[in-house]
């Protein structure tokens, strides 16, 4: 057989996968952006968020990847590895939270009013780019087009990297509403989400 050009540089898809556990990750913020929620028509933050440490370490952006070799300028960042937080009304404090424990997870970070009284203030989201945090990783039910059901592994909430170890794990969020604890069964596991982000850059 006679070389195939490009072989060497192609991605190559086997049809596997290996599937995000829910679980505690330290992750790194590849990307942030603010947008308007399409259903309320608020502003909320996104965070593009890739695994740091571990076994997992590069998990979306190894994905996006792959997809990027198949799909070229289609390709997106999987939903599961976005963490999305709003700040009107009554959402103000938890987004002041995620601030925290960004600021607490990186040494001589900050956001908002320079701590040591500079009075510098900083409100660039462009900034959080490289910064690590704690991101707790859920499992949610959803029906797939086809009808089957299927579960998607999301970033659900965030904590200080220091904070992260006394955190649970989220259970799984099934269809019925219920919950149920996190297992590592992958059958009819999906950690794409069923909805698309067509205004984002990742």
């Amino acid at each position: 057989m006679n070389k195939i050009p490009g072989y060497n540089e192609s991605p190559a898809y086997t049809g596997e996968s290996q599937a995000l556990p829910a679980g505690k990750y330290i992750c790194e913020i590849k990307g942030a952006k603010v947008v308007k929620n399409t259903s309320s028509g608020t502003e909320q933050l996104v965070l593009q968020l890739d695994i740091a440490e571990g076994d997992y370490k590069n998990y979306y952006s190894d994905a996006y990847a792959a997809d990027l070799g198949k799909n070229g300028s289609k390709a997106k960042w999987r939903n599961g590895g976005l963490f999305r937080q709003g700040w009107e009304g009554k959402s103000l404090p938890y987004f002041r939270g995620l601030m925290t424990c960004i600021e607490k997870s990186n040494n001589g970070f900050y956001w908002g009013k320079d701590p040591k009284g500079s009075g510098a203030e900083n409100w660039d989201e462009k900034t959080l780019k490289g910064k690590k945090i704690g991101v707790l990783f859920g499992r949610e039910q959803f029906r797939a087009s086809d009808g089957s059901v299927k579960f998607a592994t999301k970033a659900v909430a965030v904590r200080s990297i220091e904070g992260l170890e006394k955190s649970e794990i989220p259970k799984d969020k099934l269809l019925d509403g219920s919950s149920a604890s996190p297992g590592f069964d992958t059958s009819g596991f999906s950690d794409l989400d069923d909805t698309d982000e067509d205004d984002l850059p990742f």
